[in-house]
């Protein structure tokens, strides 16, 4: 795949999202029924599906084609852009509302720093501006594994409650962006432990968030990380025991 055909396939992720906000607002203003809400939001959001796959596919195959330098630009500013409309998106289907254009920091020292700890500070009472101050990071810093995992694993979070088509799209969108956390650092245990969890949440893949999850205990995660991923842990055995 080359860089045209993915930014075709950015153009067309970014069409889809912003068509189920749309759904989303005319359901709410009564514009259009139950029968036609449901037929448009599940043809929506299965292609928008595809499509991250899809970009997911034409990253790697970028990645392995282009000089390393080069590559990772190309793979980056896709990613930011995903995440970006991915979590706007979600956040705005799950509490019903259109999201504000406003910028993340306002007046505060743009410094990483100073957003990771604004984010961290707000991870889940306003996971929409932690993925946000997420996003502000990786801009700054495309390798910043914490701003990598932490915005992917808010997503999770912000789906699980979730209808079964939405997801879809964030089972996508999370296991992209903590893959590619353990690619910047396999060492980082957070992402293993998330993405074990994903997998177990979102996809019900209990062999796959076992090796995850190994991965997990093995490297000495913190404290109130490792107090939650152990009873996630004992699920996933039971399960692959029964």
């Amino acid at each position: 795949m080359n860089p045209d055909e993915l930014a075709r396939l950015e153009e067309e992720r970014n069409f889809l999202l912003d068509s189920l906000r749309d759904v989303e607002r005319e359901r709410s203003a009564g514009d259009i029924d139950d029968e036609d809400y449901a037929t448009l939001k599940s043809g929506y959001t299965q292609r928008a599906a595809d499509v991250l796959k899809a970009i997911e596919a034409g990253q790697s195959t970028l990645n392995r084609r282009a000089p390393k330098s080069r590559a990772k630009a190309i793979v980056v500013s896709f990613a930011i852009v995903a995440f970006a409309c991915l979590a706007g998106w979600l956040v705005a289907t799950q509490s019903g509302q259109r999201l504000p254009g406003q910028t993340s920091t306002g007046g505060i020292e743009n410094s990483t720093a100073s957003l990771l700890s604004q984010a961290r500070a707000i991870n889940f009472s306003d996971p929409q501006q932690a993925i946000e101050l997420y996003n502000d990071v990786v801009k700054l810093d495309p390798d910043n594994v914490e701003a990598l995992t932490y915005r992917s694993w808010l997503i999770a979070l912000i789906a699980r409650d979730a209808a079964d088509d939405i997801k879809i799209v964030a089972l996508a969108a999370a296991t992209q962006g903590l893959e590619r956390a353990i690619q910047v650092d396999p060492k980082y245990p957070d992402a293993h432990c998330f993405l074990g969890i994903v997998r177990f949440r979102l996809a019900a893949d209990a062999v796959g968030a076992k090796e995850q999850l190994d991965i997990c205990a093995a490297s000495n995660p913190p404290a109130e990380v490792m107090g939650f991923v152990s009873s996630i842990i004992e699920e996933v055995n039971a399960a692959l025991a029964g």
